[in-house]
């Protein structure tokens, strides 16, 4: 009776897998239809919960978004580690982190045609999200050009700017890269490693450029 009872109580690592399940399939949807045109019922049906199992996690869509731009931010935060623990010279891994943290970010939402309409609902009803999002990638590319500098593979003020700023420019171009006409996955990750390639050569000492470093 005992063991009958407390089985059926859902563990905190049970819902946690319910928040995942259901933010995985929200970002589906949001990225092939957009935000407006996705309900809750949508998102229900495409998670396989119950409407009653939606609602006893989140009040609402905003709710979804934002659980569904954290988790995406888990994976991203993940795949940026991996990149900056993958030996190679500075240019490589500066272009691995951008595809880790950006390409990852724009594959997931290039399905549709609805990244203005995402990217607007993420500044109106995820700030803190989007701005931890966002940190994600200051974070590691700050580890990785000090990193190279104190092996002395890069001088940061050969660039002109102070590493702060040097940084926004990067994330400023990555996000330049999407604009025009929608590019494919593919051509996007090419434009990302361009940046890499002009960022990288921007503070490349000379004695160090084609070296890998030990």
């Amino acid at each position: 009776m005992s063991d009958r009872s407390e089985s059926s109580v859902p563990s905190a690592e049970d819902g946690k897998g319910r928040i995942e399940q259901i933010a995985a399939a929200a970002l589906r949807l949001f990225a092939r239809y957009g935000y407006k045109r996705t309900s809750m019922d949508d998102i229900a049906r495409e998670a396989g919960v119950a409407r009653a199992t939606l609602y006893l996690h989140f009040k609402g869509k905003d709710d979804v978004f934002r659980a569904m731009l954290a988790g995406l931010g888990g994976q991203v935060e993940t795949r940026c580690r991996e990149a900056l623990a993958t030996p190679g010279p500075f240019s490589e891994r500066l272009a691995a982190l951008m595809e880790a943290h950006h390409g990852t970010a724009y594959a997931a939402f290039s399905a549709g045609e609805h990244l203005g309409e995402l990217k607007a609902v993420m500044v109106a009803i995820a700030g803190a999200e989007l701005a931890a999002f966002e940190t994600i990638f200051v974070r590691f590319a700050s580890e990785l050009f000090e990193d190279a500098a104190a092996r002395g593979e890069i001088a940061i003020t050969r660039s002109g700017l102070p590493l702060d700023s040097l940084i926004a420019t990067l994330m400023r171009a990555a996000a330049g890269a999407k604009y025009g006409d929608q590019p494919s996955c593919e051509h996007y990750l090419l434009r990302l490693r361009e940046i890499a390639t002009v960022f990288a050569a921007a503070v490349l000492k000379d004695d160090t450029r084609g070296q890998v470093p030990p």
